[in-house]
């Protein structure tokens, strides 16, 4: 499928999906979750840069960087058109969420709505953890294996994002999707960049007022640094368990996909250990739902995926994370087999057994 293509799936939404998201939009619960976590991020943002002792510098930095993951949440529903039932305040909503982590708004769109969504767990056009097969791995150079090997351990997610999707889809149009319609891309991609840095900038300034004492370094590294590591590793380990599982397939081609009802087969339902404590967190793990209907507002997955799992129990894959599960997933999901329809090792031995027919008629 060619760029044009790309767009203009990433701008359409099927007649089922936008019925539901009439059913379920509302401009003042949309509004009143932006607002709140916008406001926490705020708070979060002065404590980390307030003059306290370091060590509660140190704990606010880190839950300012669980609030920039929250504003992602609620960015990622205004860039589906889901937050509110305006398409433009929508979009403008998703571009101020955004800034503290710097993406582009429509290049976004064009990796996570137009490709991942359309086709997720497809080789080729899903850009995101997608594995490689035990014949890609063994033609790789070895530095590519040893980079694999890296990204697929239990702290592979600690560098993932950066390298793989941020700076090459997120933030530049880079990539062979995105570069026919650079022009497109431009204005988001300058808010982005020009955003990002002017946080930085205004972070500086508010510690330099609080805590003048401090060195700007040290400010920098509290209120921007830190916060920015952490949504980092928790965006991508939120998508690693979304679509890495020794139940949950992925797809060689289109026909494969769309035959074996790819868009929820690929995903997982995921029950967090400290949901109560970050609801719209463990509310957007409700994965198959949100891929079944991605105009739903991540509030309102848990009902639907309650009824999703009840009409289609043998398509939805739902575990509880567990430190032992998430062992599980690593030292199972290494490379796939798209020919055998299996999770291998780095040997290419199986590590499960077939998931389901690879070519199905």
């Amino acid at each position: 499928m060619d760029a044009a293509n790309w767009h203009a799936l990433a701008d359409s939404n099927s007649a089922s999906t936008v019925a539901a998201a009439t059913r379920t939009r509302s401009d003042v619960r949309g509004l009143r979750v932006f607002g709140l976590y916008f406001g926490l991020y705020l708070f979060t943002l002065v404590d980390a840069t307030a003059p306290f002792p370091l060590v509660v510098n140190l704990f606010f930095s880190a839950l300012n960087g669980v609030m920039v993951a929250m504003l992602f949440i609620v960015g990622h529903d205004g860039c589906h058109g889901a937050l509110v039932r305006n398409r433009h305040l929508n979009l403008w909503l998703g571009r101020v969420c955004f800034i503290p982590l710097a993406h582009s708004v429509s290049l976004w769109r064009l990796a996570h709505n137009g490709m991942h969504h359309r086709r997720n767990n497809v080789r080729g056009v899903d850009p995101v953890w997608t594995p490689m097969s035990p014949q890609e791995y063994r033609a790789a150079s070895p530095a590519r294996r040893l980079l694999e090997r890296i990204y697929r351990s239990a702290a592979g997610p600690v560098l993932y994002y950066y390298g793989a999707i941020w700076l090459p889809w997120m933030v530049l149009p880079l990539k062979r999707q995105a570069r026919g319609r650079w022009m497109r891309h431009l204005p988001d991609t300058l808010i982005a960049i020009f955003g990002f840095v002017g946080v930085g900038i205004a972070i500086a300034h508010l510690g330099h007022w609080l805590a003048p004492q401090r060195p700007v370094w040290l400010v920098l590294m509290l209120g921007w640094a830190i916060p920015f590591a952490i949504w980092n590793y928790l965006g991508a380990v939120s998508f690693y368990l979304n679509h890495t599982h020794p139940d949950v397939p992925w797809f060689a081609n289109e026909k494969a996909w769309r035959t074996r009802s790819g868009s929820v087969r690929g995903t997982a339902h995921v029950t967090l250990p400290f949901g109560d404590v970050l609801p719209l967190y463990a509310a957007a793990m409700a994965h198959p739902a949100h891929h079944q209907s991605p105009v739903i507002p991540a509030f309102d997955l848990p009902e639907n995926q309650s009824a999703l799992a009840a009409q289609r129990p043998q398509e939805t894959t739902h575990y509880a994370l567990t430190l032992a599960e998430y062992r599980r997933i690593v030292r199972t999901c290494k490379l796939f087999d798209y020919e055998r329809m299996c999770w291998t090792d780095f040997a290419g031995n199986p590590t499960t057994g077939c998931l389901m027919p690879a070519h199905p008629a």
